[in-house]
């Protein structure tokens, strides 16, 4: 007595608890305005109907209000109490039942066959079998029927019907598993046909994209001048739902307008044809989206539980993710597959925290780790860490970076490249994040990248007086429309600094370094060259000391490198060199004096090429922080199109005689 008044109490706390709508408050709207849905095309037809519904997974419960706790006949859905009764006191050893009843209560639950159902009523208690459920399921609702004879008219609400079925698959009424899973199996195999009647109104009609509907229907005309029809059962295989539908009106209308009252009812509350597996925000985004007739399309699962207190659903056209603190964001097409290439939520870029948001020419999702952007030129490809935050410095897709062309990828010493149509974001731990572009960019190819002489870029491109400039590690690229873009580094670059950069007489560099006799180099300019070799240190030479200069053969000729700054003042100009001097009194011709190189001790010692060598036109930005690490596809070739750099003749003052290096 003990233990089935326990499980009394259970239910009788399970039915006070579906009184009340339970569930999240975003998705508790959503619910609730389908039950209304379908209570409003039913009263619209001039059909009662009493609806409630259930998910057995979140315990979400939604009804019509009073209708769906006001009684009604049941009909053959009275068919199920019996079915439960019979097998409950058979499993406790307190009837037997042949082989031809248990057939008789299969063909009761799926044929819905009346014979059976009458005999096993008379043979086994009649009321009696309504009061044993009433009681094991906390049915407070249900009441026997007034007429004994006949079980149809037992009376039942659209709640109950609720509380019973889920007990049922709970055990709260204490029913075996073998028991309640044969009950099941036989209201999944319901028949179209039964009992002379269409049995698929309702639920099965309603809801055309559902496999599985274990359920029980009820008709019956004429009992106080109005027809019957209730369609009640599981929806899914996991049995997860539980629908009742109890409708009536009066008799003169017909059963099928009844039916197609029921039928029209299911089908508002579901439009999608199913009842859908989200619920919760994700619901409710899905919901926003146009659900099923938007661009998700049908949900393809139960929702999915993920890590960190996350969630998941997948439908046709993308999936919901959901987390506690990103909230619900859709993500879908090409940027969902990317996602997926950087591990989905588990990965770097996190849950989403946006869902796809149109921009100029494309798309874009915002994630906890970065974003990816999509255009149809370039695809989907994901930015993140501070090269997101260059990136945005570059006032994202609409500047001069355009959209990504890569997803980023890993280079030496820990560091990163993201591509872009309009340039590269380079970083590294050391550098931070910085962009590079245009000719620039290419002059940066020919020299290998980060992996060549100038490493990684110190600086996004400079502005200044009449072109650009990007720092690196080992020097330095300046471009101007005049000139193009050509690289300056070591001895030659600080020499350059200290005769003021591209604002002083040099100007702008022509020509990248160019390696010379005995492990030199040269760098030319618009003003003039810089030389540099390990014995000499770097000089600068201008004017009519470079021409005199170049009529001796350049540094291969009998001065060899010079070594010492170009001297300049009211005497005229002169310049130290290996093999010798060059003079220039003002107003005169050049005077050369040369000497035996040995004779010539250097001037400047051999310098080793610095690091960084900064001009005074702007400082380089702070380092960044690391960015978060991402998988990243496999590197691909550098631009095929860069331009050969300027190796041209040098400026105006520059002798037309002579062997140019």
């Amino acid at each position: 007595m003990t233990r089935r008044w326990m499980r009394g109490l259970v239910a009788v706390a399970l039915g006070f608890g579906l009184l009340v709508p339970t569930g999240g408050t975003a998705q508790a709207d959503s619910w609730q305005d389908r039950v209304a849905a379908g209570s409003t095309y039913a009263t619209n037809r001039g059909t009662t109907i009493a609806l409630a519904w259930l998910d057995r997974h979140t315990g979400d419960y939604r009804d019509n209000g009073a209708a769906a706790h006001t009684r009604i006949e049941s009909a053959s859905v009275m068919k199920v109490f019996i079915a439960e009764h019979l097998l409950r006191r058979r499993d406790l050893g307190q009837i037997r039942l042949s082989a031809t009843d248990v057939n008789d209560l299969g063909r009761m639950l799926r044929e819905s066959a009346d014979a059976p159902a009458s005999r096993f009523w008379s043979t086994y208690g009649a009321n009696a079998i309504v009061a044993d459920v009433i009681g094991r399921y906390g049915l407070r609702e249900t009441g026997l029927t007034s007429n004994p004879r006949y079980w149809g008219n037992t009376l039942i609400t659209a709640h109950d019907m609720v509380v019973f079925y889920r007990g049922l698959m709970d055990g709260v009424g204490g029913l075996s598993a073998g028991s309640r899973d044969w009950i099941v199996e036989q209201l999944r195999q319901s028949t179209v046909w039964g009992d002379g009647a269409r049995q698929f109104f309702g639920l099965h009609d309603g809801l055309p994209r559902e496999v599985f509907i274990p359920q029980k229907q009820g008709w019956m005309c004429c009992v106080n001048g109005d027809i019957y029809r209730h369609s009640s059962g599981y929806v899914g295989g996991d049995n997860r739902y539980i629908v009742v539908a109890l409708a009536r009106e009066p008799s003169g209308r017909g059963g099928a307008h009844t039916e197609e009252s029921v039928t029209g009812a299911i089908r508002t509350m579901f439009p999608e044809g199913l009842v859908p597996r989200v619920q919760g925000p994700i619901g409710e985004h899905w919901s926003r989206m146009a659900g099923a007739f938007g661009r998700l399309g049908y949900p393809m699962g139960d929702q999915i539980p993920l890590i960190r207190g996350g969630a998941l659903s997948r439908f046709q056209g993308g999936y919901v993710y959901w987390s506690p603190t990103t909230g619900a964001h859709a993500v879908h097409g090409p940027i969902l597959d990317t996602y997926g290439l950087h591990m989905w939520e588990g990965g770097p870029l996190g849950y989403p925290t946006s869902s796809e948001i149109p921009i100029r020419g494309g798309a874009l999702n915002r994630f906890q780790g970065g974003s990816i952007y999509w255009s149809p030129a370039t695809g989907a490809h994901a930015v993140s860490g501070p090269i997101l935050a260059t990136y945005g410095a570059h006032t994202w897709e609409a500047g001069r970076l355009g959209y990504p062309t890569s997803n980023q990828i890993p280079l030496i010493r820990g560091g990163a490249l993201n591509r872009f149509q309009g340039g590269y974001v380079y970083w590294s731990p050391t550098t931070g994040a910085h962009a590079v572009h245009g000719p620039i960019l290419d002059t940066y190819g020919l020299h290998m990248w980060e992996g060549g002489p100038l490493g990684y870029p110190t600086s996004s491109e400079i502005p200044i007086r009449g072109g650009a400039l990007n720092r690196f590690q080992g020097g330095s690229i300046y471009w101007s429309p005049a000139t193009g873009a050509h690289a300056v580094s070591g001895p030659i670059l600080a020499t350059y600094g200290a005769h003021t950069w591209e604002a002083g007489r040099l100007g702008y560099p022509t020509s990248n370094q160019i390696p010379l006799v005995r492990g030199g180099a040269l760098n030319r300019f618009q003003g003039g060259y810089v030389y540099w070799s390990p014995t000499t240190g770097a000089h600068a030479v201008w004017g009519d000391v470079l021409a005199a200069y170049g009529s001796q053969g350049w540094e291969r000729g009998p001065l060899g490198y010079p070594v010492s700054a170009l001297v300049e003042d009211e005497e005229g100009v002169r310049m130290a060199f290996q093999g010798g001097s060059i003079s220039v009194p003002t107003g005169g011709r050049p005077t050369i004096t040369t000497t035996p190189p040995t004779t010539t001790p250097p001037t400047s010692p051999s310098t080793p090429a610095p690091t960084s060598a900064a001009p005074t036109t702007g400082a380089a930005p702070t380092t960044a922080p690391a960015p978060t690490t991402a998988p990243a596809p496999t590197t691909g070739a550098a631009p095929t199109t860069t331009p050969a750099p300027t190796t041209g003749a040098a400026s105006s003052g520059t002798p037309v005689e002579g062997r140019q290096p």
